[in-house]
């Protein structure tokens, strides 16, 4: 579909061919008369004379007769003033290009499109110099030159590709002046009943443009009403097949985890994680990171944490708060290198460690103190409740085994303080006095025991009673015998 610009530009660019039509053909016509006049004037210069026959010699036998001397040839036609060669100008305007001056090459562009209206190669050069005013944001001449271009040669390969490049100008110019969702959505249906006739690579571009005029809108409140994300998702199962841009995937991605979204914003995620540039799996891989975070689980955390080691992109200002928030190294978020890179080390090796231990493959005894050393630093961060009593368990279990009897019973304690009456909270005073009695408190572990042993569920009532029978069985076999 081509739409014109109205009566005045067709005025005007009809009169600009034929302004150059009309010099070309008086120049032409002004060079011819020349040659004309002198072959006129000629005969009245010289009188007539009679013509007189000579006598052909005859060539006596046995004797050879001299060749005549070749006619020297025509001089070629002078090229007329003021008109250049076609193939010089090409030349020129590709020089120019090549030098970066874009003006001088759409000059001389246009000079060969006035000059030699006739050549073959026109229609390509008009072509040419619409992507030239594309590419300087002269997007109103590129539009006139298109519909120049397709006016004159229709049927031909360059008008289709102009009427093509008309649709996405004006499409890009609605984005700008109309509702971008309700532009997008109608460009989006037209380009699906054309879809078997578009590549996806000629789609790419204006399919891009496109999702950043809606990103504009959606951007405008956060988190982003669900409503405007549900639009934002239709134009996503508008495209035709295969064509859904990485950026795209990345917009609603990030707009599902605002909004709490997690399982489908990870679908998206990993899109433009797997598909997009460097810029775009950056931001992709840390949502994932905080889907994972946000959705409490640490398996997948563990995974994207992984791959974010390997991968690390460049960290934004934006990225680098969005990141602050999860219990990630400093230095893995870091713009600039600081000092103290050996501690930061032994905390990338702790925090993997504990997140192989996520994952579970439980960390040997050199690992185990290089968690407990760093451990405190993630408790210190912003966290889910959820996770952060993983964390204090963790912490717990690790002094236990270290025999760090006294520590892991005063976590136990931080523990039933953020969780008195929770469903933990029996294990909580279980692992408590468990300590305690290996701390060498049985006082202490035997009062818990017996609290235990009148409250709670059987399960636990019925444990409590077996720790206390084991604790009397222990103190007779260490009584000395009567």
């Amino acid at each position: 579909m081509t739409r014109f610009r109205g009566f005045l530009v067709w005025i005007f660019l009809g009169c600009w061919l034929a302004g150059g039509f009309t010099a070309a053909a008086w120049a032409k016509e002004k060079a011819d008369r020349k040659p004309a006049a002198r072959a006129v004037a000629k005969p009245e210069q010289t009188p007539e004379r009679p013509s007189v026959k000579k006598p052909v010699k005859k060539a006596k036998k046995g004797k050879k007769t001299d060749p005549e001397p070749p006619a020297a040839p025509a001089a070629a036609a002078p090229q007329p003033p003021g008109i250049e060669d076609p193939q010089t100008l090409l030349t020129q305007a590709r020089e120019l290009e090549n030098r970066g001056d874009v003006s001088g090459c759409l000059e001389t562009l246009a000079k060969f499109v006035n000059v030699h209206f006739r050549h073959p190669e026109r229609a390509s050069v008009l072509q040419r110099m619409a992507y030239l005013a594309q590419d300087r944001g002269q997007g109103d001449k590129a539009l006139q030159i298109h519909a120049l271009t397709a006016y004159l040669y229709p049927g031909s390969r360059a008008a289709a590709e102009c009427r093509w490049q008309l649709d996405n100008l004006e499409f890009c110019r609605n984005l700008r002046e109309r509702d971008p969702l309700a532009v997008f959505k109608d460009y989006l249906q037209n380009a699906k009943s054309q879809s078997p006739g578009v590549s996806p690579a000629k789609l790419r571009e204006p399919l891009r443009q496109g999702w950043q005029g809606v990103e504009q809108v959606l951007r405008r409140t956060s988190p982003c009403p669900l409503p405007l994300v549900e639009e934002a998702l239709a134009l996503w199962e508008l495209h035709p097949e295969g064509t859904q841009p990485p950026e795209a995937a990345l917009i609603l991605g990030e707009l599902l985890l605002e909004n709490g979204l997690f399982g489908e914003a990870r679908n998206f995620l990993q899109k433009g994680m797997e598909q997009g540039n460097p810029a775009v799996r950056t931001r992709a891989l840390a949502g994932l990171l905080e889907t994972a975070w946000e959705s409490r689980d640490l398996g997948e955390f563990a995974g994207a944490w992984a791959i974010w080691r390997r991968n690390r992109g460049e960290v934004t200002p934006d990225l680098k708060a969005r990141l602050a928030k999860l219990p990630l190294p400093e230095a893995l978020i870091s713009s600039t290198p600081e000092t103290g890179q050996e501690d930061k080390k032994i905390e990338e090796d702790a925090l993997a460690a504990l997140l192989d231990w996520w994952n579970g493959r439980a960390p040997d005894a050199s690992r185990q103190a290089e968690l407990l050393r760093f451990l405190p630093h993630f408790l210190n961060r912003p966290l889910p409740s959820g996770v952060k009593k993983r964390l204090l368990m963790q912490m717990a279990q690790l002094q236990w085994s270290q025999g760090h009897y006294s520590h892991a019973a005063q976590v136990y304690e931080q523990l039933l303080r953020a969780d008195t009456k929770g469903e933990n909270s029996a294990f909580y005073h279980d692992r408590l006095a468990l300590s305690q009695l290996q701390g060498r408190q049985p006082e202490a572990a035997q009062q818990i025991f017996r609290d235990l042993s009148h409250e709670g569920d059987n399960f636990w009532q019925l444990v409590s009673r077996t720790r206390l029978a084991d604790m009397e069985l222990g103190r007779l076999q260490a009584e000395p015998p009567q």
